[in-house]
């Protein structure tokens, strides 16, 4: 959407509101086409009359007098055709504004917020200009003319001189945009419909007095505003049939089963936009916190410059961006909301919105606010997932997990040929850990061989709690030495740990065992444990603090190339032999 006007925009807009002033002040000066004053009581019905009767506008499109037209006819003949013209512009600045009012006691979105002042002032010189142009043909013809040939030819002047200047102002705005003139001329029906019903208050005066004619007046406009009242209230129940739908889809998304707290944060904020999204665009800065308890906390943020959800704490300026034209400096409004499963609930999570205060809508937070309990499902679907998947201790991934995951990587292999290895590893010595230090010191020991495993791994690398002290670390995509050989730079870091307990550091070292597919025939993902457990086996029997790879038939290959056998290895095959 433009923020400013174009020149053409601008001139378009000077135009008919500069036309309509001069020919107002110049039809002013001619005698023939004013005719003097009305009765005030007169005048007065007739203004609130057509402001009633021209807020009824069911047809998308220009703003002209719709209905509001049926006051004509009897200016005409009352007061002539500049003082008409003048009660049109005025009737059609007041119905602008009277609308924008109804708009926000109703709370309904305005359908353009911009060029207010500009646009009302441009319909309010074709007013000017359609009507004198009536008025002019309603004079000629009256004295030559019954009255109703003299008024049709006005309304058909009247309608001819708005379309006529329509479609040149959509000429001068886009000339190379098509007209569509059933645009115009939709909206200018009601325009017509008012023409008719003027003609028959005018009658209505003319024969049985100017009294009933304002009752004909004041029922027509009361039609209007029933019509009118009834519009707003179908506006209402679309925008939130709409709003309902909006929701009920944002529910769906929000329920879809997701893995991470990450992806969490960022369908969050996708919804937030998309529930918040309007013209005037006020969600600049997102921030989600994860502040479930037993989980360490998180926090995700997207900033206008943002590409993608970014990890950490957003840092906006204290004011949001400056607005074209003159506005009121003012800083951020900040929507804050919880996120618990009940009121009395321990807080799951915080979301903050840094929105211009100058472009919200209130009726956006409403809905904002209805999507807070499915947002808040989203989260404990993630934790509770979480907390299946996860060990409650180290965090890293549980037993049957890994069962899953070895079955799908396995089948994978062994339709595109591809590699996978297993790391099996243990702590050593855990046991007289827990007996000299405590077991809260060997659970911290636990947590930190963890913490080094999450650190090593790649993304696509499963993480895993076996049981007890052993780990297993599943390697998609790796060969049996480059296993081995991540196994020793786990092996080092966890030898070179600063783990202390009570101010005294506690030595810690870990045995490994690696198996790999297809160096060694397995027709289960989980026969590939078997193997990497009797290589941790044989380290755990050679001495410990080592990493063995299983290359089967009972032998092991040390980090350094060498094949060593066990007693229970096969003997090698010899040759042949034809002769003895």
């Amino acid at each position: 959407m433009k923020h400013s006007r174009s020149p053409r925009d601008l001139w378009a807009s000077l135009l008919p509101a500069a036309g309509g002033v001069l020919a107002l002040a110049v039809a002013w000066r001619v005698p023939a086409l004013t005719k003097g004053p009305m009765p005030a009581w007169l005048l007065v019905t007739l203004l609130v009359c057509g402001i009633a009767a021209a807020c009824h506008r069911p047809a998308v499109g220009i703003a002209t007098l719709g209905l509001g037209t049926l006051i004509l006819p009897a200016a005409f003949r009352l007061s002539g055709a500049a003082p008409a013209a003048a009660m049109a512009a005025g009737l059609l600045l007041a119905v602008e504004l009277a609308l924008r009012i109804v708009h926000r006691l109703a709370a309904l979105q305005p359908a353009e917020r911009r060029g207010f002042l500009p646009r009302s002032l441009e319909s309010a010189g074709r007013a000017v200009l359609s009507t004198l142009a009536a008025g002019g043909t309603w004079l000629g013809l009256a004295g030559r003319w019954s009255p109703e040939p003299a008024l049709a030819a006005a309304g058909a002047i009247y309608l001819l001189l708005w379309t006529g200047l329509e479609i040149a102002d959509r000429k001068i705005r886009r000339p190379e945009a098509p007209i569509q003139v059933r645009k115009i001329l939709v909206p200018l029906s009601l325009d017509a419909g008012g023409w008719i019903a003027g003609g028959v208050v005018l009658l209505a005066g003319d024969r049985a007095g100017w009294p009933l004619a304002a009752f004909l007046t004041a029922c027509f406009a009361g039609l209007a505003v029933e019509a009118t009242r009834h519009g707003l209230l179908h506006r209402k129940a679309q925008d939130r049939a709409r709003d309902l739908e909006r929701l009920r889809r944002a529910s769906r998304r929000m329920t879809t089963p997701l893995e991470e707290m990450a992806s969490i944060a960022d369908r969050i904020h996708t919804e937030c936009e998309r529930v918040l999204e309007s013209d005037k665009s006020p969600l600049f800065w997102f921030q989600f916190e994860a502040l479930a308890p037993g989980s360490e906390f998180k926090s995700w943020w997207w900033g206008p410059d943002s590409e993608v959800l970014e990890e950490g704490v957003p840092e906006p300026d204290r004011y949001p961006p400056k607005l074209p034209g003159f506005h009121r400096r003012t800083q951020w409004q900040i929507l804050e909301r919880l996120l618990r499963a009940r009121p009395d609930a321990t807080v799951l999570a915080r979301i903050r919105l840094w929105c211009d205060p100058r472009r919200l809508d209130p009726k956006r937070i409403e809905l904002l606010d209805g999507l807070l309990p499915q947002m808040t499902a989203s989260v404990q679907r993630c934790l509770l997932d979480r907390e299946a998947r996860e060990d409650p201790l180290t965090g890293v991934a549980m037993r049957r997990v890994l069962e899953r995951r070895l079955h799908e990587v396995h089948a994978r292999c062994c339709e595109t040929g591809a590699a996978m290895a297993v790391l099996l590893c243990d702590l050593d010595h855990f046991k007289r850990i827990n007996d000299t230090w405590g077991h809260p010191a060997g659970d911290a020991a636990l947590v930190a061989v963890a913490g080094v495993l999450k650190g090593m791994r790649r993304a696509e690398d499963l993480c895993c709690r076996y049981g007890g002290e052993e780990f297993v670390l599943l390697m998609d995509a790796t060969n049996g030495e480059d296993g081995l050989a991540v196994a020793e730079r786990l092996r080092q870091a966890i030898e070179a740990l600063d783990f202390q307990v009570e101010g005294q550091r506690v030595p810690l070292t870990l045995s490994a065992g690696v198996a790999s597919f297809p160096d060694l025939y397995i027709k289960t993902g989980a026969e590939l444990i078997l193997f990497a457990d009797e290589a941790l086996y044989e380290a755990k029997r050679r001495g410990r603090n080592r990493c063995l790879l299983d290359v089967g038939q009972g032998r092991y290959m040390d980090v350094e190339g060498n094949i060593l056998t066990t007693e229970e290895a096969a003997p090698t095959a010899e040759a042949p032999r034809i002769f003895v």
